[in-house]
């Protein structure tokens, strides 16, 4: 499907001449005319933008009325041939009422016209009950009243006020459960501290409907005897803001974003609404959505942000690891440090947590267990780490005790097959366990969130633990909570932490070469980023196949070839669903973002689906 469910949008604030209506009619054409060359489907327009919202007692005198109908008229025909669902502010009577509305209209037709219940001006009517109902407007019979939903096949859309964002109602709301997108038609005046306000309390309730908003206020048009205006125009998507500007200077603005609305249904499934409130339209498929996309989904861009995640994700991970121990009555904390990324988070949150119990970092019990594999470089930076965090820290060299194993099963040293890796892993985890029990503590597991969606783990092996600090947090969004707590403590520590987030990713399982790991995990199985961005797009968006391989190529084509991309998403498909049986009997670990593997509290998947489906649909 080429529009793979995006919409775009546009918040249009047009050039405004207060009180004359033909003249906003033809800025509003020209405008509108321009968003549809950008292949715009909706473009919503300012509240009462035909006249102007400040013209106070004049809405009273019935020729304004007269006059924005006149200029209506004109401005349906101007776009007769105009794609795009336009909303347009205006004041309408309707059997000798006026009323505060916003007109939907596309190719010629009225769509419906949509009551303000909350107007601001004491000239305007609130609807009475009984509405909707039919009404003879520019010889035709046209759908007006309240909480109308227009539909498509593409998408659904209700119309909203701005005097209803802020209102402690229930309206917007209710509107926000027949549609994915609300249309919000608004004048608000600027006032000192209002604007970081309002765009706040627009997030928060496009966040918390799960839906898209888009927002157009008017320009510096309006009047300025008691209020400037500056023609806000906002694109929200779930909380987040897609584009966005206020204009301070220029007198007309289009703002546009493509809106994914196939997310939006998946997030929350539009209710029915009663079948006399519904009008039906079509629009052409947006063919070559650009949808904002972020290359690391998990990662905040902005640093201050990022560093409020990574904390707040560390403060998750050491609360539930305190509240464990201190439910089995755990003494000590015992971690395999391998000196790679997942180690060293467990290793920091098992010493913060047993610091909220009151406890030094002695208690906890640091081990490296050095292999056929293991490098110079992580072994150094593992001990290293230890001695400086105050850990007590033993070395297990297990390659006598993996050379016995191999002997009594039979197996060749040096076939380097899937039993050779496995059984250091199992072997690692054995020691962990029985340490653990000797010792009256837990055995930290440090696998995180992306190696449970590739399955990449040994069964019965690191796959296992008694409790798991990393599950919830995919490898990319590890390497950013380690880099926080480095920059946080700085000295020695941070140096250390510096070159382990350096380090490539490895298992260290076949054997080392010159003292350097010889396997790199991103070589077999493709960058973490990429598969953090399927996990992301597939598990939080509910993303198709051929979406998530849209999205990537679009996001990373300066980074990665198509070929590339598309071998990766193979991989990541196939790993995914033919490993679930791995995910199906992990340990416990406290989720900690919008994604969960946990077969209890969060995907809920059988282990022996087929796959094939998905992998045909590239």
């Amino acid at each position: 499907m080429p529009g793979h469910g995006f919409v775009r949008v546009c918040a249009a604030v047009p050039r405004l001449v207060l009180g004359d209506c033909a003249e906003n009619a033809a800025n509003i054409s020209a405008l509108a005319k321009e968003a549809a060359k950008g292949r715009a489907q909706l473009a919503v327009f300012p509240r009462l933008s035909l006249t102007g919202a400040t013209c106070g007692d004049l809405f009273r005198q019935p020729s304004i009325a007269k006059r924005a109908l006149s200029a209506l008229r004109e401005l349906i025909a101007k776009l007769a041939k105009v794609d795009a669902v336009c909303v347009v502010g205006l004041p309408v009577l309707l059997e000798g009422r006026l009323y505060d509305a916003g007109c939907v209209f596309q190719k010629g037709r009225i769509l419906g016209i949509e009551l303000n219940t909350l107007p601001k001006d004491g000239a305007f009517r609130v609807p009475e009950k009984g509405f909707p109902g039919f009404f003879k407007i520019m010889s035709q019979s046209v759908l007006c009243g309240t909480d109308l939903v227009f539909r498509s096949e593409s998408f659904s859309f209700t119309v909203g006020f701005d005097s209803e964002l802020s209102a402690p109602s229930q309206i917007l709301a209710r509107r926000a459960s027949y549609g994915e997108v609300i249309a919000v038609v608004g004048a608000v005046p600027e006032l000192a501290g209002s604007f970081e306000k309002f765009k706040c309390a627009a997030s928060s309730l496009s966040g918390l409907w799960k839906r898209g908003l888009v927002f157009a206020s008017s320009a510096s048009g309006e009047s300025s005897t008691d209020n400037f205006y500056a023609g806000r125009a906002f694109v929200f998507e779930e909380g987040r803001m897609l584009a966005g500007q206020k204009q301070f200077q220029a007198e007309e603005t289009l703002t546009s974003a493509d809106l994914d609305c196939e997310f939006l249904r998946f997030e929350r499934p539009p209710e029915v609404p009663p079948g006399e409130n519904v009008s039906l339209f079509s629009v052409s498929e947006l063919k070559d959505p650009k949808p904002s996309l972020a290359l690391n989904p998990f990662i905040p861009d902005d640093e201050l942000e990022r560093d409020a995640r990574c904390e707040e994700i560390f403060s998750i991970q050491c609360g539930g690891l305190a509240r464990r121990m201190a439910h089995t009555k755990a003494k000590r904390a015992v971690v395999g440090v391998s000196g790679g990324l997942d180690s060293t988070l467990a290793l920091l949150a098992a010493r913060e947590a047993q610091g909220l119990r009151g406890l030094g970092p002695e208690t906890i019990l640091g081990i490296t267990m050095p292999c056929f594999g293991t490098s110079s470089r992580t072994k150094s930076n593992a001990c290293e780490l230890m001695e400086e965090l105050g850990i007590e820290f033993r070395t297990i060299d297990i390659k006598g005790s993996l050379e016995r194993h191999f002997k009594d099963i039979s197996h060749p040293g040096d076939l380097h097959d899937a039993a050779y890796e496995n059984a250091q892993a199992r072997e690692r985890t054995q020691i962990l366990m029985d340490v653990a029990n000797s010792e009256g503590g837990l055995a930290i597991g440090t696998g995180d969130l992306s190696e449970a969606a590739l399955g990449w783990a040994t069964y019965g092996g690191d796959q296992m633990a008694m409790y798991n600090v990393n599950c919830g947090i995919p490898k990319t969004l590890v390497r950013a909570v380690v880099a926080w707590y480095a920059k946080l403590v700085g000295g020695r520590i941070e140096k250390i932490l510096s070159d382990i987030i350096a380090t490539p990713i490895s298992p260290e399982l076949l054997p080392a070469v010159k003292g350097k790991a010889s396997q790199k995990t991103e070589d077999s199985v493709g960058p973490y980023e990429l598969h953090d961005f399927f996990i992301y797009h597939m598990l939080r968006r509910g993303a198709s196949p051929e979406k998530l391989l849209f999205l990537a190529e679009r996001a990373f084509s300066k980074r990665y070839g198509k070929e590339k991309i598309k071998e990766c998403l193979r991989i990541f498909l196939s790993r995914f669903f033919s490993q679930q049986f791995k995910r199906s009997c992990s340990p416990d670990g406290v989720g900690t973002g919008s994604v969960s593997l946990s077969p209890r509290a969060g995907l809920k998947m059988p282990s022996d689906i087929s796959f094939a489906p998905w992998l045909d649909k590239l």
